[in-house]
Order: C-alpha cells, then sequence, then structure tokens
C-alpha cells in the first residue's frame, strides 16, 4: 500500500509542476512585460515595443461609462 501512495505522490506532484509550468508559460506569452529583471524598462527597439505591447493590458471604459463614473481599468 505505501508503494501505491508513494506512486500516487509522484504523479500529483508531476501534474502540479506541469499546470504551474503551463500557468507561468501562459503569463509569459501574454504579459511580455513581466518576463524578466528588464520588465520597467522602456523597449530597446521598435520591434521590442510591438512584442511588448500585443496584448492591451489597460482597458479603457467607454465614454458612456465614463460619464457614469467608471474608472480605467475595470
Amino acid at each position: 500500500m505505501q508503494a501505491v501512495r508513494h506512486a500516487v505522490r509522484a504523479v500529483v506532484n508531476v501534474v502540479r509542476e506541469c499546470n504551474y509550468a503551463t500557468s507561468r508559460l501562459r503569463e509569459l506569452r501574454l504579459f511580455p512585460e513581466i518576463r524578466g529583471p528588464e520588465g520597467d524598462r522602456a523597449p530597446d527597439t521598435y520591434a521590442d515595443f510591438l512584442w511588448r505591447s500585443s496584448v492591451p493590458l489597460w482597458h479603457e471604459p467607454s465614454a458612456r461609462r465614463r460619464a457614469a463614473g467608471a474608472q480605467p481599468g475595470r
């Protein structure tokens, strides 16, 4: 029975590691500005700028929602 528990724990650890890796890879692909220690620096080239800004992170509300008092990012 101990061998079965050990095997189940090993499988759980592998699945947990795969879930973490998938989540991290998705973050790095969708939000490239968090990809490393230079994440807060300005892009060096125009191509780097385009690559970093491929996904809008900040959503501005429509004019109608702004007039109603909506804040950006909500």
